[in-house]
């Protein structure tokens, strides 16, 4: 959905709360709808049931107010309610509140008798979500009780929280998983696999991954989630609840530890820094020890759904807590380890450890008794310093404008693969950064710019996530010792997002002067058909559109051919790779309409080249060894571009036959040990268990020697160079992390784009690497061609590299002849989490090999 369509999808009434004030009886208890108390043994409510209650709440209480912000990627409603006084939450005033939350935080403008005027009359917006990650059941199963208590608390706590805050609650940011994973608990309950977890992704695409998607918005959930928080109400505080505290710990808590991204607003560090401590207070305070801070989660990567929030002002929390089963356990403390990753003691107090836990039995209600301390305590935290949070956005909001003034970003509208800037600005918008667009041409010294090149000044209030998405990450070189392991990052160090997505972006170091207007949400560029050509409508390689444009081509019947030269077309030539689409009846219309639907100039040519091959839709394949990531978000960018696909599973490459069925398979990031051997036997049901074994592996190499081709992504390069007998070697096997690590990062890459699978490149291009293999062929070897290569030199784009002279003039990206078809060995994931639109080409190539002719 576009930021357009999004904005206007405020949140739409799901009931009428009540119109007269209702006293705390007239609330139903949880139990009373749902069967049982919340987080009562072996007991898991759907998401369904879940949201029957708040619509129960909404129906007796007029101190809530339920909101519907959007549909699931499954189709389910997403809700969101609003707790707040019976004063707050009428509707002139409740407007009131949200548009000062949205003033003070965009308040770069605003004088400082404004600013200080809105804050004292304001009231302070925070955030409480549940249910992210599906199998930490604690958080969703929560929601049920926090709500009732927080409506219908009446000590004094309870109700200065309710005059001094508008709260937010979500209770499931993944209603999907939330419902899939209590069903499945239910159903395994009392047989051997009670305890074993969902074996599949419990998000559509991105499964546990779902909490990546905090800056690119590929999926539903974050987008319904993402509109909240960082266009409509956007809240000074959050808490985005997770289950999965650093063991024997029962809550992991702010501060986090080292390094902190210098971009993100020093009053943000402090406020998570203020919030932690508030709650490791009160957990002690009330007799909930084993609260621990600084381990694991740093404040450097952007795109979670705590961290996304710091680079816009907001103070966002994360909290792990201990026990993501709704079965009980007894801990013997004999077994715990001696200390942390770090080396303080699991047993003695510290000074981010002081009250440890010291083992015994343990019940999904006090992981859940621990979440809503935790967030009270927060609440407690946003009543108390009410004023404090919301003039500290508006400063925020002036540091921005002020810092920022002599920088500009220009997109250039001329750069070949213009409809993906587009999408980059689409995704900028989407983070509520200020994005304009030249109605008219300007200079800059000596670079003209034509109309339709959008700008991104630097100087506005969100100036902390312009400068994350589009510049370089220098992550720090942090060991516990010199020549020692590099302490792990929380995530990736370097996601520079002009870079993943190869978009021309100009760093200007100046205010720029241009007729431009702002914004809202960003149009495809205008397509055009440069008239009925004698040959062939011709599709420029170098637009990753045109793939989709082509495959819907196919779908419809037309005939496409690839050149393996340059073509000259009506409108100047085009580059090895160009598709040509013959006419027949119907074409010229379905041409001219994918032009105008993906900002595509579509050239004529007059003469039949003299080196084409057909294309026909392969028959893809797509390997899915249960749970895997990667296969998620490469599914959702097979979607995204319209190629036609098939799940193929463990049981189906066992039983062989490959070729008969598919011209391309493709393996995502995965080890060749876990995609020949699986799951353990008797961890889960039998038809999640093994692997595509010895015999599976054999039929892959079948199919390839009868003419089919593999793509491997990443680590699935294993399989080919230890099964299939290619010439090749993964350089970085067995060199252990002390010589190589890049921990996801941005390197440059040399491109070849004379080879098929690098077909519309540059010489140049920048790849998201998180350690994999790179490649040497052996000396003589025939039938291998090399697409792309590591430089010798000056590998590191954005983040942390360690290995250069491991990976340095080494194959990137490689394709060996076997048999009649071939292998095509990615060293990288080309379809990063769905946001490395930069190298999706390379896949999309890849697959299209095996469907010419």
């Amino acid at each position: 959905m576009s930021v357009a369509c999004a904005l206007a999808l405020v949140g739409t009434p799901v009931l009428t709360s009540a119109t007269t004030a209702t006293a705390s009886n007239r609330v139903p208890k949880p139990e009373s709808v749902i069967g049982w108390a919340p987080c009562a043994d072996y007991k898991l409510a759907t998401y369904e049931q879940i949201a029957e209650y708040y619509r129960a709440i909404d129906k007796a209480s007029d101190r809530m107010k339920l909101v519907e912000i959007g549909k699931t990627s499954e189709g389910r409603p997403q809700l969101m309610a609003i707790v707040s006084s019976e004063k707050n939450l009428k509707d002139a005033n409740l407007k009131r509140y949200r548009e000062t939350s949205v003033r003070l935080s965009q308040g770069d403008s605003l004088s400082e008798s404004q600013a200080r005027d809105l804050a004292k009359n304001g009231k302070a917006i925070a955030w409480v979500d549940f249910g992210i990650h599906s199998t930490e059941v604690a958080g969703h199963q929560t929601a049920p009780q926090f709500a009732f208590d927080l409506v219908t608390s009446e000590t004094p706590e309870a109700r200065a929280i309710r005059d001094n805050v508008i709260t937010l609650l979500v209770p499931n940011v993944n209603p999907d998983g939330g419902t899939k994973v209590a069903e499945w608990y239910k159903k395994n309950l009392g047989g051997p696999y009670q305890d074993a977890s969902y074996p599949e992704l419990y998000q559509k695409y991105a499964g546990h991954d779902n909490n990546r998607d905090w800056y690119m918005f590929n999926l539903q959930e974050t987008q319904n989630v993402g509109r909240q928080l960082f266009h409509e109400w956007i809240p000074q505080v959050m808490h985005n609840v997770h289950q999965t505290a650093v063991f024997p710990a029962r809550i992991s808590i702010p501060p986090y530890e080292d390094p902190l991204n210098p971009n993100i607003n020093p009053q943000v560090v402090r406020g998570v820094n203020l919030v932690g401590d508030a709650m490791g207070q009160r957990l002690d305070r009330e007799g909930k020890v084993g609260a621990l801070a600084r381990q694991s989660y740093d404040i450097w990567w952007n795109g979670g759904a705590r961290t996304a929030p710091y680079y816009h002002n907001q103070i966002g929390i994360l909290t792990e807590t201990a026990h993501a089963s709704a079965t009980p356990r007894v801990y013997d403390p004999a077994t715990f380890p001696k200390t942390f990753a770090d080396g303080t003691s699991t047993s003695e107090p510290s000074v981010f450890y002081p009250s440890p836990w010291k083992g015994g039995e343990w019940h999904l209600s006090q992981s859940c008794d621990y979440i809503k301390s935790a967030s009270w305590a927060m609440l407690r935290v946003a009543s108390d310093d009410r004023e404090g949070l919301l003039y500290g956005v508006a400063q925020m909001a002036r540091d921005g404008a002020r810092n920022g003034a002599g920088t500009t970003y220009v997109i250039p509208a001329d750069q070949a693969d213009f409809p993906t800037a587009t999408k980059l600005v689409d995704k900028l918008r989407w983070n509520n950064i200020q994005v304009e667009r030249a109605v008219n041409s300007f200079t800059v010294g000596k670079r003209t710019y034509p109309a339709g090149s959008y700008l991104v000044r630097e100087a506005q209030p969100y100036r902390a996530a312009v400068l994350d998405l589009l510049n370089p990450q220098v992550y720090p070189d942090r060991r516990l010792y010199p020549g020692g392991p590099l302490e792990p990052p929380y995530d990736i160090t370097g996601y520079t997002l002009s870079f993943q997505m190869g978009v021309a972006v100009d760093k200007l170091g100046q205010p720029v002067q241009a007729s431009t207007v702002r914004v809202d949400s960003p149009k495809v560029p205008a397509g055009v058909v440069a008239g009925a050509p004698k040959y062939a409508y011709a599709l420029d390689p170098r637009v990753n559109d045109s793939s989709a444009a082509v495959n819907s081509l196919l779908a419809a019947g037309d005939k496409v051919f690839r050149s393996s030269a340059e073509v000259t077309t009506r409108s100047g030539k085009l580059p090895a790779g160009t598709f040509l689409v013959t006419p027949r009846p119907g074409t010229e219309a379905r041409v001219t309409a994918l032009a105008a639907q993906y900002g595509l100039s579509i050239a004529a040519v007059d003469a039949k080249p003299a080196k084409v091959r057909e294309l026909v839709a392969p028959r893809i394949g797509l390997y899915d060894g249960f749970n895997n990531y990667d296969e998620g978000w490469t599914r959702l960018a097979l979607d995204q571009f319209g190629f036609g696909y098939q799940k193929l599973t463990n049981a189906s490459v066992r039983a062989g036959d490959l070729r008969a069925k598919f011209d391309t398979i493709v393996l995502p990031d995965a080890t060749y040990n876990s995609m020949r051997n699986g799951r353990a036997a008797g961890s889960l049901p039998p038809e999640y268990t093994g692997g595509m074994t010895d015999a599976g592996v054999a039929n892959l190499k079948a199919f390839v020697e009868a003419g089919g081709t593999v793509v491997t992504l990443n680590k699935a390069a294993q399989l080919p160079i230890k099964a299939f007998d290619v010439p090749v070697k993964d350089v970085t096997e067995g060199v252990p992390d002390t010589s190589y690590n890049i921990p996801g990062s941005v390197l440059n890459l040399n491109v070849d784009a004379s080879d098929p699978v690098a077909a519309g490149f540059g010489s140049t291009a920048s790849a998201f690497v998180a350690d994999g293999p790179a490649f040497e062929v052996e000396d003589g070897a025939q039938g291998v061609t090399v697409a792309a290569t590591w430089p010798k030199t000056n590998l590191l784009k954005s983040g942390f590299l360690l290995g250069e002279d491991v990976i340095g003039g080494k194959a990137a990206v490689v394709t060996a002849k076997v048999g009649d078809g071939q292998v095509v060995m990615i060293g990288f994931k080309p379809q990063h989490r769905a946001q490395s639109h930069g190298t999706y080409r390379l896949l999309f190539n890849a697959m299209y090999l095996g469907g010419q002719r």
